[in-house]
């Protein structure tokens, strides 16, 4: 189906997305919410397609997404929401960053590789994000709060700061590790 469409809809990203099957009519609203919610993760991740089980923990938010939004809502607004503001209001790339730090386990030099930056401004920007969000990425605690703030953002549908993804070319004219190689 994704090759199908993506031959007819040229110029177009495509993503597919799959919840858990729905036997049930009662069960629809459940499948839309998982299949959105993998849609959101695997924009997320610059994923093409994903299914509801490949989503890890954003499994565990989708409950309290339809149970008490405000909730989520207010973790975001405690944890990652000012970085957001920050990066919109400076053109900084502080949630970028932490997202790329998260993705490197905690490796600063591999963050800064996988951002063709300097080490010490990778350091830098994690300073501003303890300073902006009272949470310090050398604590267990605080990348665990931090990961999952910004799993809430995907959850909840918040854009990350420049827009909703990321396109080719985008790098700001820096080529990806993986085009240089080949």
């Amino acid at each position: 189906v994704q090759t199908e469409m993506e031959g007819s809809l040229e110029g177009y990203l495509l993503g597919v997305a799959l919840s858990r099957p729905a036997t049930d009519p009662a069960d629809l609203h459940r499948a839309a919410a998982e299949a959105l919610l993998a849609a959101n993760v695997a924009e997320a991740r610059g994923q093409d397609s994903i299914t509801f089980e490949e989503t890890g923990a954003y499994r565990l938010l989708l409950p309290a997404m339809s149970e008490d939004p405000t909730e989520l809502q207010r973790f975001h607004e405690e944890t990652v929401a000012p970085l957001v503001a920050y990066d919109d209001q400076y053109e900084t790339e502080l949630v970028r960053t932490l997202e790329t730090f998260l993705d490197a386990d905690g490796n600063v030099a591999r963050t800064a590789e996988r951002l063709f930056t300097h080490r010490h401004t990778v350091r830098y920007r994690l300073d501003r994000v303890r300073e902006l969000s009272g949470l310090d990425v050398g604590s267990s605690d605080g990348r665990e709060r931090l990961s999952l703030g910004l799993k809430s953002m995907r959850v909840l549908g918040i854009a990350p700061p420049g827009g909703p993804a990321r396109e080719l070319g985008s790098e700001g004219g820096r080529v990806p590790r993986e085009e240089k190689d080949r």
